[in-house]
């Protein structure tokens, strides 16, 4: 019996001790007081970016894609810094289908401007990811964002 109150003691302490640990909040809402807007036009396509800047390091933000062929792309960006590249994933919505696709993103800051990466992609369970051994090619860059006004 003594046995038992002392695995039962043992097993409440851990449960309680685990519970203690600090949970990070999970963003999911745009600080617009932190709110810094791009855009970008090639050509006939125009594409639009938000990014809330209230945590330096991970980024949080909305970015659309507006296609000359009528296809346009809504989704949120999580990403986070590192050094002079934002890199995270676009989770998106095509044409406002309720289905839900995620690529990855890497921005490059240049100046005042994010530089849209161009990278060899490859999708594990429904994710798109980047190849690691193929870098990541900023010169052939069709969206080049400029700082806006936020509206």
């Amino acid at each position: 019996m003594n046995k038992f109150l002392l695995t039962l003691l043992i097993l409440a302490s851990m449960i309680a001790l685990s519970s203690c640990k600090e949970q990070r909040a999970v963003k999911t809402k745009i600080d617009e007081k932190y709110s810094v807007c791009y855009m970008a036009i090639d050509k006939t396509d125009t594409a639009w970016l938000k990014l809330d800047t209230s945590d330096k390091k991970r980024i949080l933000g909305e970015m659309v894609f507006n296609y000359s062929n009528k296809n346009r792309y809504v989704g949120l960006i999580k990403a986070v810094f590192a050094g002079d590249t934002l890199k995270g994933n676009y989770s998106f919505k095509l044409n406002e289908v309720d289905k839900w696709y995620k690529n990855p993103i890497a921005l490059l800051k240049q100046g005042d401007n994010l530089t849209m990466g161009i990278g060899e992609i490859y999708t594990l369970w429904g994710s798109g990811f980047f190849l690691k051994t193929v870098p990541i090619n900023y010169e052939r860059a069709r969206f080049i964002f400029k700082p806006i006004a936020c509206k």
